[in-house]
């Protein structure tokens, strides 16, 4: 009768590890791990469908995997911070979107319980995030004025810099007269839920001396060709045709406007050096520095600058930054360099 026992207790001591191995098992392949859509298709504007194409360059002509509608939901695979989101439909196909159609999908409400709610019970609530103030927004255009809400004016390493938030985004932008042109060093700082569109070709720069002037923009390619000929002559020109990069994101750099460094011992003179090489070199050093167009996402940032044309007669300026469907207005004055 003993002996018995042991058998039966020896049976049921492997059955216990058996049914833990099946239970694990079954738990691994439950699809609670599987993470539902977040993310849903908005359609800014009169866009009526985006593209949701194959590579995440979106080059033309474009390799379409679908087109989605406004409110389809989507799950974010991978963002890279750049121009377009590797996202997953609710059907299963994957590919590259526009971070700007993006936006948090609302939170899915819980179904009802059938059984009898229990006692409620008092959790404690979260810290309210605090957003900043924010100017007033008329016909879509945010202005800077002293002293106003969303308004506030700083000096950084003796330059004067004015900030202007609206609708949850900050832009900061100051002015400087470097000689031969203007440099406006912008920054945007988005704190909202949604992404945000920046465009540095957007900016504009109007000179308000004596006659009203709207100052023509300077991409870095230019800022370039005119650096490399103060050092190499007006060969250097024709290059710049040679410095087109396939990133649409190199479009606008942030370095003073100066003539080329003194040559140091050890490195190559750059009068010794071809045309091409030096312009390239001068664009490089533009180019690292440049305000980048592009998607900001939620608590995200981005700086940078952008070159004008300088006015013979300077005085007072105005500094509008286009950040989606907004426009950010300052009422700039020159900062002469130190």
């Amino acid at each position: 009768m003993t002996r018995k026992f042991v058998l039966i207790a020896a049976a049921a001591g492997l059955a216990l590890p058996l049914a833990s191995r099946a239970q694990e098992a079954a738990a691994q392949s439950s699809p609670a791990a599987a993470s539902s859509p977040a993310w849903m298709i908005r359609c800014p504007g009169l866009t009526a469908s985006v593209p949701l194409t194959a590579d995440s360059a979106q080059s033309l002509p474009m390799h379409l995997v679908a087109t989605l509608n406004c409110g389809d939901l989507v799950s974010v695979l991978s963002d890279a911070e750049g121009y377009t989101v590797n996202v997953r439909t609710t059907d299963g196909k994957t590919g590259y979107v526009a971070g700007m159609y993006l936006a948090k999908a609302p939170a899915a409400k819980p179904a009802p319980v059938a059984a009898a709610k229990p006692a409620p019970v008092a959790l404690a609530k979260p810290a309210p995030r605090v957003a900043p103030a924010s100017a007033i927004v008329r016909d879509g255009v945010a202005r800077w004025r002293r002293g106003m809400q969303g308004c506030e004016q700083l000096t950084k390493d003796g330059v004067v810099i004015e900030s202007l938030t609206a609708d949850g985004v900050t832009v900061q932008v100051s002015l400087r007269d470097l000689g031969a042109k203007l440099r406006a060093n912008v920054v945007v700082d988005n704190t909202s839920s949604e992404y945000v569109y920046v465009n540095p070709i957007g900016i504009t720069l109007e000179s308000r001396g004596e006659h009203w002037k709207s100052l023509a923009i300077v991409t870095p390619q230019q800022m370039a060709s005119e650096m490399a000929q103060q050092a190499s002559g007006s060969e250097a020109a024709p290059v710049v045709a040679d410095l087109k990069s396939s990133d649409d994101s190199s479009l606008f750099p942030t370095v003073a406007y100066n003539a080329p460094a003194p040559h140091r011992a050890g490195e190559e003179d750059p009068s010794d050096q071809q045309p091409s090489q030096v312009l390239i070199r001068a664009a490089k050093q533009f180019n690292a520095e440049s305000l980048k167009k592009g998607v900001v996402k939620p608590d995200g940032k981005t700086s940078g600058a952008v070159w004008f044309e300088r006015d013979d007669n300077p005085g007072q300026y105005v500094m509008r930054v286009p950040i989606d469907n907004e426009v950010f207005e300052f009422p700039l004055s020159i900062v002469q360099p130190n």
